[in-house]
């Protein structure tokens, strides 16, 4: 059986502006807080069969099962959520070439290729994969593969997600931060600007290897004529007077909520466990 992630697949698109080669622009957002819990934690079955994957996982490490919340059915399900997200950005007669997935939290439903079932449920079938591991730059990750792939003409319509789901079924043993509410972004990218867009993608940055201290030199004069948005990574006293704080207990989603917002803005989010720093703009001219 062919694996839908990885195959290559030969598109005709219409052709594209000299002018906008190479450019990447959200069209469209869409964000989305996802109330309760996912229809697979209602399962008897599939709660006990999670509690012993778990179970076998923890013990290792010293770290123990939190039974009530699983107990509770408490936690979502990536797939539920993404595939909520496709079917309220993308209409069923507007094919997506490629879809990546971005998250930090982990899943709880972990025998499940997400991606790939999500590229089952998006109109076109298109390539896709997940980004994780990367702390807050996962997103940032993200878009900058989207656009290589637009950019390089062979990718007419991609969709970015962003997704993080709120319940930890044990105790981290590091910092870790864990999100207040279910919740999710999508981001439909294209090689050509749409009215009422996020306007044309600017410069991406991550930043590795970032102690706190640096913070402030690589923000100081990044909004410009720009709103800058600053998630929850960062703190409050390291950034410009005027930026505006992206809404607090959403580690991953929260610069990226403000996005869908639809106005020009330069995000910028720190994770400082990983030591990266990350900034995209959006809303340059084309």
């Amino acid at each position: 059986m062919t694996n839908p992630e990885i195959v290559a697949r030969p598109r005709t698109h219409a052709a594209v502006p000299p002018r906008h080669r190479g450019a990447l622009y959200v069209n469209r957002a869409e964000r989305r807080i996802f109330e309760g819990d996912c229809e697979f934690l209602r399962s008897p079955h599939h709660r006990a069969a999670i509690g012993t994957y778990l179970s076998d996982l923890l013990r290792p490490h010293g770290l123990d099962l939190k039974e009530d919340l699983l107990a509770a059915g408490t936690g979502h399900s990536y797939g539920e959520m993404g595939a909520a997200l496709i079917g309220s950005i993308v209409g069923p007669d507007e094919p997506v070439d490629l879809l990546v997935m971005a998250f930090a939290a982990p899943d709880v439903r972990p025998g499940r290729a997400t991606a790939t079932y999500l590229s089952h449920v998006c109109p076109g079938n298109p390539q896709s994969f997940a980004i994780c591991d990367q702390g807050v730059a996962a997103a940032y990750t993200g878009l900058r593969l989207v656009r290589e792939y637009v950019g390089s003409g062979g990718c007419r319509r991609a969709l970015l997600l962003i997704v993080e789901q709120a319940t930890l079924h044990y105790e981290a043993k590091g910092p870790a931060a864990v999100p207040a509410r279910h919740a999710g972004v999508a981001l439909l990218c294209t090689g050509q600007p749409t009215p009422g867009g996020a306007g044309r993608l600017g410069a991406v940055r991550v930043h590795t290897q970032v102690g706190p201290e640096q913070v402030p030199g690589l923000l100081a004069g990044l909004a410009g004529a720009a709103t800058l948005v600053t998630g929850t990574g960062l703190d409050p006293a390291d950034v410009p007077a005027d930026a505006r704080p992206a809404p607090a207990g959403q580690p991953l989603t929260g610069a990226w909520w403000e996005l869908a917002g639809g106005q020009p803005m330069v995000l910028a989010d720190y994770d400082p466990t990983l030591r990266y720093l990350c900034t995209a703009t959006f809303g340059a001219e084309p």
